[in-house]
């Protein structure tokens, strides 16, 4: 790669390489930026050579950026841990919400519901609890995680367990929210609606989008981390 001449022509290339996460391309420019006229001025002022004696002895800027790769990859993976442990908290606070509204309007299940939730409620139930464990699983793998000095096969490997735990509790929670979105169907379907009704209605709409949220979390962490990944092999 050429050698930038000025150091908006550096910055410029360091974002570019960066650009596999945004917030550290930022971070890590702005930074850079800082140092580089620092450097400058001390050479004696903003002449091109100046600027790009500067940027040689700053380094270049694939090779920089190459050494914030592992780093960035687990940070995007702990995102979406982060946003795992989100979903599955607002997805059992809103089941919570919806059980205390039944209890408050004194819901009497229909015939339907009855019959449905004979076969649902197990699976509602089993899937909640592999949601819990594996969202709690997923997490306390993803925080004993530890970034090294440069990316191998056995860190790969370690990135793409986590991935995989995500994947698992995000396929449980999509799995009990479409339980819940049945059995709600069902028990509302048969009752005179009314303003009440607005709350179970809203605690769906919760889970739902707590489970889009956390599985476009996990696919921004897999391209995210394919691209960074890609700044090694070129």
């Amino acid at each position: 790669m050429r050698q930038s001449e000025t150091i908006d022509d550096y910055l410029s290339a360091l974002a570019r390489e960066l650009s596999f996460d945004p917030v550290l391309a930022r971070r890590v420019c702005c930074e850079a930026e800082d140092h580089l006229w620092q450097a400058v001025e001390g050479r004696g002022g903003p002449s091109v050579e100046n600027q790009r004696q500067a940027i040689l002895d700053f380094g270049e800027a694939r090779k920089l950026a190459r050494g914030y790769v592992a780093a960035s990859m687990l940070a995007q993976i702990r995102w979406a841990g982060g946003a795992m442990i989100l979903a599955a908290t607002a997805i059992y606070v809103a089941m919570k919400a919806r059980v205390a509204w039944y209890g408050w309007v004194r819901w009497e299940p229909t015939p339907d519901y009855t019959a449905v939730s004979a076969f649902v409620l197990p699976i509602d139930h089993y899937a909640t609890m592999l949601a819990i464990m594996g969202a709690l699983i997923g997490c306390a793998y993803i925080a004993t995680r530890r970034a090294p000095s440069r990316v191998d096969r056995c860190y790969r490997k370690q990135l793409n367990r986590c991935i995989v735990l995500c994947g698992a509790s995000a396929t449980a929670l999509s799995l009990c929210v479409a339980t819940e979105v049945v059995l709600t169907g069902v028990g509302l379907s048969g009752t005179q609606w009314s303003g009440a009704a607005v709350i179970p209605v809203l605690s769906l709409f919760v889970e739902i989008a707590a489970v889009i949220g956390f599985v476009l979390s996990i696919r921004t962490a897999i391209r995210r981390t394919e691209l960074a990944a890609s700044l090694l092999r070129n």
